[in-house]
């Protein structure tokens, strides 16, 4: 609520400080005295337009000042100061708005300089300006729906819907990114399976290349290395005068000397070993012999293998240990596709699940805003009778998207709020067909609507300053008296600033302030004080009479006696 105000150098405004309570807090004065000069600050404090004549001396600012003490319940405000990071404490706030000489402005808060457009998102959650542009905003069906739902205690249940929806949203996305991946990774994947295929084909192994390679290099001379082989072993065992005869023949003549000499003795020796060492190497021979296989298939075979290979590592510009990590690596993708699969399978499932679930709730939320609604008929039917359209009809009717599921899961027929679009139709009079709100309203009708809606929902509305400026125009009497008690019982949930010509509602203040305007010196000036109970009285009785006389004054009286509960 609005505990300060201060006004310095403002259209005919000097200097003023005015501090409101709780309550309805009525200001009233005579014509032209200058009373929506306060409701025009504000405005102006909150990112109204500045123009010409809005300074009271011309050669200095003006500055305009509004001080708050906020409800904590009011958790739209809270978010906001996190949101632009702004210093709180005590439950207090000011906004401050400096206008130059040159007709320009500059907006703070707790000090702080901020923008225009910070200022009017804190003007939404702070303050309800009753007024023209208010009204318009009942002929939008979202907020239609808004004050259904307020009415109907549904706005947690609407939330839950929402965040539902949200990640039902959210999934379906998931979906959609998941399946242009599988799109976009199946011609990747029908190549990758083939090299694959490549691959295990000829069954790979590191070094096997170089293996084929040494052995294709045997078998191209193999008979060349069959013949030596055959004719070392001839020259060494078989032919007469052989190396293995010639050396047994040196060992046995020299064994006769073999005590004469240590030398002689050594080179038996050493000719007795290279006798082992030919056994050795004649095993060895016969071991390549054995071996040899001068059968052109298994060169045809291996020459096969390894032009296969050679072919295969050509292609992929990578040797044997490269092509295998190779393969290893697009195995591994073949395997993330097919993760992907059938995570796309489980999600699938999940939207399936929730979009059942999601239709549940849809349709309770849709039961439920119909039982409220026909409730919600009937009570402002009621009360806007007692505002002077005695014939007026309500209904709220209810309509639906086109309600069906698309392949790619997106639903038709659901929105954040659920599956319902509604629209009040109105008539004012018997025999009158009724029509959407926004083409059957007058401004007058449209005024006291909106009234009515704030009366009904002011138990269950964020906690604002609510500003009404001369509400009562063209009322009077009983209709008067009514609408004062409108305004009071809001008064009892919110904190109201009412400016009215009428005594039937200044009768209801909680403080009242009494607005004059004073000139002299070529120069006009407001002045407005809080005003006590016997001032109460003449004000009242001014505006019963338009004069303090003596039936006047006891009229006055005799309102003023009356209970406000």
């Amino acid at each position: 609520m609005i505990t300060n105000l201060n006004i310095k150098n403002f259209v005919i405004v000097k200097e003023l400080e005015l501090k409101f309570e709780e309550g309805l807090q009525i200001l009233t004065g005579e014509t032209g005295t200058g009373k929506s000069i306060i409701v025009g600050a504000i405005n102006v404090i909150f990112g109204g337009a500045i123009h010409a004549g809005m300074l009271y001396d011309e050669t200095k600012p003006a500055l305009l000042e509004v001080t708050f003490n906020v409800d904590k319940s009011n958790i739209k405000f809270f978010e906001l100061l996190s949101k632009h990071g702004v210093d709180f404490s005590e439950n207090e706030v000011f906004f401050l708005r400096e206008i130059f000489t040159n007709l320009r402005g500059k907006s703070f808060l707790n000090g702080r300089r901020i923008s225009n457009s910070i200022v009017k998102e804190f003007r939404e959650v702070l303050l309800d300006f009753h007024s023209q542009r208010d009204q318009q905003k009942l002929f939008n069906e979202n907020i239609q729906l808004e004050v259904l739902d307020k009415f109907g205690n549904l706005v947690s249940q609407r939330d839950e819907f929402e965040q539902n929806f949200k990640e039902l949203q959210s999934k379906i996305k998931e979906l959609e990114k998941l399946q242009e991946q599988e799109k976009t990774a199946q011609e990747r994947v029908k190549l990758y399976e083939y090299q694959i295929g490549e691959f295990e084909e000829i069954n790979l192994k590191i070094g096997e290349d170089e293996k084929l390679q040494n052995e294709l290099n045997f078998l191209n001379h193999a008979e060349e290395i069959l013949n030596h082989s055959s004719l070392l072993e001839q020259e060494i065992y078989e032919k007469e005068n052989s190396v293995y005869d010639i050396i047994n023949s040196f060992i046995h003549k020299l064994s006769n000397f073999k005590d004469d000499n240590s030398h002689i003795k050594k080179a038996i020796t050493s000719l007795r070993e290279s006798l082992g060492d030919l056994d050795d190497t004649i095993s060895e021979i016969r071991q390549i012999q054995n071996s040899i296989n001068l059968d052109s298939l298994r060169q045809e075979e291996v020459e096969e293998k390894l032009n296969t290979i050679n072919s295969i590592k050509a292609k992929y510009k990578k040797n044997v240990p490269e092509i295998l990590d190779y393969c290893s690596k697009i195995k591994g993708e073949i395997s993330s596709f097919t993760s992907v699969k059938n995570k796309i399978i489980k999600i699938n499932q999940e939207i399936d699940k929730d979009s059942k679930e999601i239709w549940k709730k849809a349709n309770l939320l849709t039961k439920k805003r119909k039982e409220a609604a026909k409730i919600l008929e009937d009570e402002i039917q009621t009360n806007i009778h007692k505002l002077a359209i005695p014939d007026a009809r309500i209904k709220i009717r209810f309509d639906k998207e086109i309600i069906e599921k698309k392949i790619n899961n997106e639903l038709y027929g659901l929105t954040y709020s659920g599956q319902d679009k509604i629209e009040i139709f109105f008539s004012a009079n018997i025999g009158v067909k009724m029509q959407p709100f926004k083409y059957a309203a007058s401004g007058g009708e449209l005024s006291r609507f909106l009234l009515t809606i704030k009366k009904i929902l002011s138990d269950k509305l964020e906690k604002k300053t609510i500003i009404f400026d001369e509400i009562d125009i063209g009322l009077g009497g009983k209709t008067a008296e009514l609408l004062g008690e409108f305004i009071f019982n809001i008064s009892k949930f919110h904190q109201v600033i009412c400016i009215t010509h009428l005594p039937q509602i200044a009768s209801y203040a909680k403080d009242h302030f009494l607005i004059d305007k004073k000139s002299g010196m070529n120069l006009t000036e407001v002045e407005i004080k809080k005003i006590d109970k016997t001032e109460r009285k003449q004000e009242i009785a001014r505006m019963l009479a338009g004069s303090k006389t003596e039936l006047a004054l006891k009229h006055a009286a005799e309102i003023l006696s009356l209970k406000r509960k």
